[in-house]
């Protein structure tokens, strides 16, 4: 009885998946059957030691444990990818590829699916640091959950925890979202539930919110990964039906009233006892702690996260490791991998892992990239040319910037993960510098995706792109015959009416006749004619779907 009672206090507080192709319930169960034995081998003797071990318990123990340990043994070598390569190389679903490389003609083609106007600019840690800002007092009580991005689509009034009104309306934007999270085990007692979750915009930090009321209702998020008790967000599922399932994924999701959320996902093992998939959502009301599941095709729009990061980079790696089998005797011609470092993009679909795709020996060279789709699971690979994403990681932290006036190192900055983007009409990687010492974006920072030579750091985002389609032009008048023959079919030539003329330090924006919706700017650093007032201009540009476009060339044509 006592070693019952031990064994569910055990599981009370450790939440073990509680299903026979899990190995933490053999663990356990290896070591309570061995506190077992101990006690119940005991016997009291008359002789010199009153407590000894009957030996013969003991070693009926130990060959038990030898065949169980064998058992376990035979368990492990089954799910051994060996014997499953196929099935696991079939595990990511691949359900298109695009081939980008070149045209019709043979020309690098400019493609990408993901919008410029929802590019992520804000790390999580930067946001994160913006919140804190805004705790103040808060602080001594509260600390901020890790932050999740997602795509949000949300129309509710609200209030922040600060007395501001604010209206949300966003349609399939790329956000971060949060909770507050007690410090101290009092704390919680004291209070039961949290009183506000937050809510940022990845590609404006300054838009960040801690939401105490939505329409009027007050926010009391009682039901959390990190609260204690039967709150426990974890506990809470294990005991409302899901203790066999494996649970993963915690996060917070708001649906379009902007009402908070917890959709967990579930699992099950498949080949043996390794091998998760998916098999649907668990999504907690974290105020009322009310319980649904959904498979993954019938979950709320509103939920995003249902196939988590390290399942997908898993099968993204078992897909570029076995398309021939478990060994490659000879060379590893044809295998893929996965670029260090996934991050979450929002396209016109919905929101996706960002993976970049490279040769898995050699020089590493780009294959692509893939986005799979954060709900479904559903990966699009895109084949492309130029430099990979590691390798313009590299040539961001080695290339000199003349406009920055401290060192580029990793001991003073790190930088972002790249994401591939279609910049100015230019297959582009961006990614920011982050400050180590107070968490903010120090330098915005342009890599061509075709050239490790083009490269653009600015302070502000403006000042980057301006210095990156500059850097592209220079590079291109070196190389003209590769811009006869290919990219100069980008470059738009214009000669128009200034409508608006406009000086912000040393940019200027301009307003065209006959380019409605359109804004045109130009450095005075890059072209110093543009400081000089024209009614009439001829200018250049590379061909873009973008409304604000860096101007590579400048002339006043009166």
């Amino acid at each position: 009885m006592f070693i019952g009672g031990a064994f569910h206090l055990v599981n009370y507080f450790a939440m073990p998946t509680l299903a026979y192709d899990c190995w933490p319930l053999y663990f356990e169960l290896a070591i309570f059957l061995a506190i077992s034995i101990l006690f119940t081998s005991l016997r009291i003797s008359e002789g010199e030691n009153a407590v000894e071990l009957d030996n013969k318990t003991i070693r009926y123990a130990f060959f038990g444990g030898l065949i169980g340990g064998f058992l376990m043994l035979v368990a492990w070598f089954y799910t051994w990818d060996f014997f499953h390569t196929e099935y696991q190389q079939k595990l990511l679903v691949v359900k298109d590829t695009i081939d980008v490389r070149k045209d019709a003609n043979g020309t690098a083609q400019v493609f990408s699916p993901i919008p410029v106007e929802k590019m992520s600019i804000h790390p999580a840690e930067v946001v994160n640091r913006a919140f804190l800002n805004k705790l103040g007092d808060l602080k001594n009580t509260f600390e901020i959950s890790p932050l999740t991005k997602q795509s949000v689509t949300v129309h509710a009034d609200v209030e922040t925890i600060d007395g501001k009104h604010v209206r949300l309306d966003y349609d399939n934007q790329l956000m971060y979202v949060g909770i507050l999270e007690f410090k101290d085990f009092w704390t919680w007692k004291a209070q039961k539930a949290s009183p506000a979750y937050l809510l940022a915009d990845a590609a404006d930090k300054d838009k960040a919110w801690i939401i105490s009321k939505v329409n009027g209702e007050e926010i009391r998020i009682a039901y959390t990964p990190e609260a204690n008790f039967g709150y426990n967000l974890e506990r809470h599922l294990r005991m409302n039906g899901f203790a066999s399932t494996i649970l993963d994924d915690f996060n917070i999701e708001i649906d379009e009233n902007g009402r908070p959320y917890a959709p967990v996902t579930t699992l099950e093992k498949v080949v043996g006892m390794s091998t998760p998939q998916v098999t649907g959502v668990a999504v907690v009301d974290v105020q009322t702690g009310d319980i649904k599941w959904y498979k993954p095709e019938d979950a709320p729009s509103f939920v995003n996260r249902i196939y988590p990061e390290w399942l997908v980079y898993e099968r993204i790696t078992n897909w570029g490791e076995y398309p021939n089998g478990y060994f490659h005797w000879t060379n590893n011609d044809g295998l893929l991998q996965p670029c260090e470092g996934m991050d979450i993009v929002q396209t016109k679909n919905g929101c996706s892992y960002y993976v970049g795709i490279q040769a898995k020996t050699g020089n590493f060279d780009t294959e692509g990239y893939m986005l799979i789709d954060i709900r479904t699971g559903v990966a699009t690979y895109y084949k492309r040319d130029g430099i990979s994403e590691t390798e313009a990681v590299r040539v961001l932290k080695t290339n000199t910037y003349k406009n920055i006036s401290i060192q580029v190192n990793d001991s003073i900055l790190y930088l972002t993960e790249p994401i591939y983007y279609n910049i100015e009409g230019l297959n582009t990687f961006f990614a920011t510098f982050v400050a180590k010492a107070d968490l903010t974006v120090k330098y915005y920072a342009f890599c061509s995706a075709d050239s490790k030579d083009v490269v653009g750091v600015g302070e502000t985002m403006e000042e980057a792109k301006a210095m990156y389609v500059d850097s592209y032009h220079k590079h291109m008048a070196v190389n003209f015959s590769k811009l006869e023959t290919t990219d100069k079919r980008a470059e738009v030539t214009l000669e128009a009416v200034v409508l608006e003329k406009v000086q912000e330090g040393n940019a200027y924006y301009f307003r065209l006749e006959g380019q409605e919706g359109k804004t045109f700017y130009a450095y005075s650093s890059i072209t110093p004619d543009v400081r000089w007032s024209a009614k009439k201009i001829k200018i250049s540009y590379n061909k873009t779907d973008a409304n604000t476009i860096a101007i590579s060339s400048y002339k006043a044509l009166n």
